[in-house]
């Protein structure tokens, strides 16, 4: 599993108006999806001040609210928390209700007047093969408020299931609902990650990668970073779109192999060749350097070959195979085993959709 922190605005007074004005406008809405943005919302977007924090908006996105929703109580704690089905999304609530929960949240929030910014707002997500239970999510996601010191303060939890991956979007009150102090988040990077990590072993999720790693003692170990981060609009378009980005679906089907080959020093550009086109990838010469792309939008968005793996850049790879060899043309044969590809064209195309 792992974590998505939104970037949060410069102005400190709501994090999400870039979140809720993508959400409210996107032509590939899903049914659901709709976010109605308050008056009080677009007043701020005029460059007017608000004084009211922006609750609101981020329920109405976590539980995929609509103007009227259909909401079902499944359950309440003896603790007092709720889970509420949300049209089909399940969402779980410490606050009295799902409905109530932002007018709860900035009522809460109003009383500190220090804290100008009292929306925290993360992703927990798996991975594409996983189907984790409703409680092990919501156990994730309190597990995860206790680590970043907020185990008694109000949420809302909702898990997304119209993507491939499973993921459950928190949005939390900073304000304690009593003491009304508001939460220091400094290190929540580092601090979700290891939660991951732990949850990972707790739950038997699959192992991710992340900042922090543990061993086979249970130990956590900061990570040694010798693979390049996503590029900044590709981690941006993931987390305002939940859809994974072409330089996402590289990294995850090709980086581990390519780093087995390069430790093995069985790297060609053949084998390269084999390794994307056997994913429904494509690998180029482009603007002086090697891009990536997806066999089926070849004239589409591409991404840095080193972005995906240093080991695969223009320069590297012509240290370790000479000049650039470009793949075999593809006539909807299999192409010989010696050319390094094995795989029917058509067949390799189909697996690609993840990648566009």
């Amino acid at each position: 599993m792992n974590v998505i922190i939104p970037p949060k605005r410069r102005d400190k007074r709501s994090s999400f108006k870039t979140l809720v004005a993508y959400v409210s406008t996107r032509e590939d809405r899903k049914p659901g999806d709709v976010v109605s943005v308050s008056p009080e919302a677009h007043v701020e977007a005029a460059g007017a001040t608000v004084s009211t924090p922006g609750f609101g908006q981020l329920v109405d996105y976590v539980g995929r609210k609509a103007a009227a929703p259909a909401t079902q109580i499944v359950s309440i704690s003896p603790e007092g928390i709720s889970r509420v089905l949300s049209g089909e999304v399940l969402c779980e609530t410490s606050c009295f209700s799902l409905d109530t929960a932002a007018a709860e949240m900035n009522m809460t929030a109003m009383q500190n007047r220090h804290c100008k910014d009292p929306v925290y707002h993360f992703i927990l997500t798996w991975q594409s093969d996983e189907n984790p239970s409703p409680d092990a999510i919501f156990r994730s996601v309190r597990y995860s408020l206790e680590q970043l010191g907020m185990k008694d303060h109000q949420y809302v939890a909702a898990i997304h299931l119209d993507t491939d991956n499973v993921h459950c979007h928190v949005s939390a009150n900073r304000v304690h609902p009593e003491t009304f102090r508001a939460q220091n988040m400094w290190n929540d990077a580092d601090t979700l990650q290891k939660c991951c990590r732990v949850l990972e072993r707790e739950f038997g999720f699959n192992v991710d990668n992340g900042s922090w790693h543990m061993d086979a003692y249970g130990d956590l170990h900061r990570t040694r970073r010798d693979m390049p981060a996503a590029p900044g609009g590709a981690a941006k378009r993931e987390i305002f779109s939940d859809r994974e980005s072409l330089h996402g679906y590289a990294v995850r089907e090709t980086r581990q192999m390519l780093t087995d080959f390069a430790e093995q020093d069985v790297l060609s550009w053949a084998l390269l060749h084999n390794v994307m086109y056997t994913r429904g990838l494509g690998i180029r010469e482009q603007n002086g350097g090697l891009a990536v792309y997806s066999l089926t939008t070849p004239d589409g968005v591409s991404v840095k070959a080193s972005d995906v793996h240093p080991a695969i850049s223009l320069p590297a790879m012509k240290a370790r195979c000479g000049e650039y060899q470009p793949a075999p043309p593809v006539s909807g044969r299999r192409w010989r085993a010696a050319d390094g590809f094995v795989l029917h064209a058509t067949a390799a195309c189909s697996r690609s959709g993840a990648a566009s």
